[in-house]
């Protein structure tokens, strides 16, 4: 049994905000999603090889994905309690089922990037109204915040929701070129590599039950066949060349995939670099309709 720090379940592409800089790519009209029980039989065997000590359940929106319930009841089965589920707070109140399912024996909580400060108002009573049982609200919740600042709320019942104050990130690797179509970058690897907060987090991904290195490098495939990334034939090849690690090779792959998944990898040059970010604030307006396919 091989531990890993961190796993995020990447369950759906599609987002009901348009972040600016958006690093899963959501602000793009990047859509599709994934059933836990087209993946259930591959992580069953995951669950015999490696333990994970944090789980986080994103997209995209999750609170977006049918099947989220089944997402959460199946991973806990599989690999443990005290799952997080990150979203952007906004549909809460429509995930009524979502409830149940946290505090108490299974620890899950709720974790809100918290984009846009003037829908605070809107976030405190999707919080109101989802959390059923009286509530404890911090004590900074009326403090002027900051970037990366953080609200913890707990009810009676234990249920507890961490909001992130989130409002600008840094560049993505997905931006429109001057001809304004979608490209990626063509960087040094190493110095994109140097400055990755997936290593820096030891935050690894699993999508359709494979595990990745990190979150863009998994979604550039998907990405370029929805919105035919303007990118060279050698970097198309390069993009689509990546071998995710799957349940069926761990006796041959596993430990040397897991060994090196820190490395610099020819994908990293496709990632920013300290010269390409920017800090902008992101101020993401919420779409009436999410298109999940």
């Amino acid at each position: 049994m091989i531990e890993i720090e961190k796993v995020e379940f990447y369950i759906n592409h599609t987002c009901n905000l348009t972040c600016a800089n958006c690093n899963r790519f959501n602000n793009h009209n990047f859509v599709g999603w994934q059933r836990f029980s087209d993946q259930e039989a591959e992580l069953e065997k995951w669950a015999k090889h490696i333990k994970i000590k944090k789980i986080v359940i994103m997209g995209g929106e999750p609170l977006l994905n049918p099947s989220l319930v089944d997402w959460i009841n199946g991973l806990n089965r599989l690999f443990g309690p005290n799952i997080q589920i990150l979203t952007n707070g906004t549909r809460l109140s429509k995930t009524k089922k979502l409830y149940p399912l946290l505090g108490g024996k299974n620890g899950n909580w709720l974790g809100v990037s918290w984009h846009n400060r003037q829908h605070k108002d809107m976030l405190l009573e999707q919080i109101n109204e989802f959390m059923t049982h009286p509530i404890k609200y911090p004590e900074n919740i009326n403090d002027d915040l900051k970037t990366n600042d953080q609200l913890i709320f707990l009810d009676s019942k234990g249920v507890k929701i961490t909001v992130w104050v989130q409002d600008n990130f840094i560049s993505a690797a997905v931006h429109k070129n001057n001809q304004g179509k979608f490209t990626l970058y063509n960087n040094d690897p190493d110095e994109a590599h140097s400055g990755c907060v997936f290593v820096k987090y030891k935050s690894y991904h699993m999508i359709n039950a494979k595990l990745y290195k990190c979150g863009p490098v998994a979604l550039f495939p998907d990405f370029d066949k929805q919105h035919n990334l303007d990118i060279p034939d050698s970097d198309r090849q390069l993009v689509n060349d990546y071998k995710p690690l799957c349940i069926d090779e761990f006796a041959t792959r596993g430990v040397d995939f897991l060994q090196n998944i820190d490395n610099v990898i020819p994908q990293c040059k496709f990632c920013p670099t300290w010269r390409d970010s920017t800090h902008e604030i992101i101020y993401p307006e919420v779409k009436v309709k999410s298109k999940l396919a």
